[in-house]
């Protein structure tokens, strides 16, 4: 954020930058964007590092609970996509899904690919749980890979322990954003770890 109001202004650039970084982090764009704005007002400007450091955190915390469910007898992590990047240059694996798994049973294994979204409270009833960018780049490497996308979307508490979990398969997304109502009938019990179905195919 420092970077984005250092010269006293929120450009629709910087403001487009800020959503993006903030909401692949899991906070509320537009509260953060708000609160930039306040700081230009006030002239109290709150170091980029401790926003990006503090969602970046939530962000990893939210991808080892997740993990933590996929029991080792059955599971395999594949993949885990880091994030790392300098001057815009990254690896092609940082766009991919955040998890690559492995289910085997019997000697069958089964590949498919888990993105992981933690949100501190609902937007505009629902869940905005990408970029219409990052939406497009799952489906790709969903098409691409042939293998499915499930997103892995923690909703309150803390991003080592959310109050609701919900695991939704990416082709039962229409856009970028989910309604409440409809994120409800992917809802998954907290107490349970995840199982891959090989009659139906369905992670729950």
């Amino acid at each position: 954020m420092d970077a984005a109001i250092a010269d006293g202004t929120l450009t629709k650039n910087e403001r487009e930058t800020l959503r993006r970084i903030v909401l692949d982090y899991g906070q509320d764009p537009d509260r953060v964007i708000l609160d930039a704005e306040q700081k230009l007002s006030d002239q109290k400007i709150k170091a980029e590092t401790e926003v990006i450091d503090q969602n970046k955190k939530n962000g990893n915390d939210f991808e080892k609970y997740i993990v933590k469910k996929f029991d080792h007898k059955f599971f395999t992590i594949k993949n885990w996509a880091g994030d790392k990047f300098v001057e815009g240059r990254y690896a092609e694996t940082t766009q991919q899904p955040d998890l690559l798994m492995e289910f085997k049973l019997k000697g069958e294994g089964h590949l498919f690919a888990v993105e992981c979204k933690w949100r501190e409270r609902l937007y505009r009833g629902g869940v905005e749980f990408a970029t219409v960018e990052q939406l497009n780049r799952y489906s790709k490497f969903q098409k691409k890979e042939k293998i499915p996308v499930y997103v892995a979307i923690g909703l309150g508490g803390e991003a080592d322990n959310p109050e609701q979990l919900f695991i939704v398969p990416l082709t039962s997304f229409e856009s970028n954003f989910i309604s409440k109502k409809d994120l409800s009938q992917f809802w998954k019990s907290r107490e349970k770890d995840f199982f891959y179905n090989l009659n139906t195919e369905i992670l729950n």
